[in-house]
């Protein structure tokens, strides 16, 4: 006698025992393929605006000098630091997704990559208001300072959408954890958490981008 296998609507068949490839996975992944031809845009844009200046007028003369320079400034430890913190972000929310796959909740997982992400907003909105004390700003120095705030500006908008998604993720395993102490199952779907998780990693990739073309080169 056959047995007919029957898959959810948004599944398709994965070989047994392997993951499975949902239309929701599918769509996320072609929405950060869109997104990483944004930021590459804003990328190529940026290095034809500056080779254009020349030799020597990136940064022009009078604007803040936001480079590493050895030794460091304030400012450069700031940000290598805010770097840091992003990055660690990443870690934080894999480590919550191990422990969720376990049978945990991920709750501290979780609410370290939030607490993370908002420190990161918190530090960038800081260098921002420093730099505009230093009279830089997006109509000030050329193509400058409006190439250095739309960037990091649009990055940081992402940010803050990705940390409303992780605090969502957060808030379901708090749930998932008040589930487990009183001897209940949790909801064995992860398709949220995973979907969050791919968009979190892709941010912290494109800091990378950003901090080297930005600050380093």
């Amino acid at each position: 006698m056959s047995t007919a296998t029957l898959t959810s609507p948004g599944h398709v068949p994965a070989s047994a025992g392997g993951p499975r490839f949902t239309l929701p996975k599918f769509g996320m992944l072609v929405f950060l393929a869109s997104e990483a031809m944004l930021f590459a845009g804003l990328i190529g844009g940026y290095i034809v605006l500056r080779l254009a200046q020349g030799p020597g007028n990136w940064p022009p003369p009078g604007a803040p000098e936001i480079g590493v320079r050895l030794p460091p400034t304030f400012l450069n430890w700031v940000m290598i630091v805010n770097t840091a913190i992003l990055l660690s972000s990443s870690l934080t929310f894999h480590w919550g997704e191990v422990r969720m796959r376990k049978g945990g909740s991920g709750l501290i997982g979780y609410s370290l990559t939030a607490l993370l992400g908002a420190v990161f907003l918190g530090v960038q909105a800081w260098e921002w208001h420093h730099l505009k004390g230093e009279g830089m700003w997006f109509d000030s120095f050329g193509t400058y300072g409006s190439c250095f705030f739309t960037m990091t500006g649009f990055h940081g908008l992402h940010v803050f959408l990705g940390l409303l998604g992780v605090l969502w993720v957060a808030a379901r395993a708090g749930l998932r954890q008040m589930k487990l102490f009183s001897g209940q199952t949790p909801n064995p779907s992860h398709t949220f958490e995973e979907l969050t998780g791919y968009y979190w990693h892709f941010v912290d990739v494109v800091w990378i981008f950003l901090y080297s073309i930005l600050y380093v080169l």
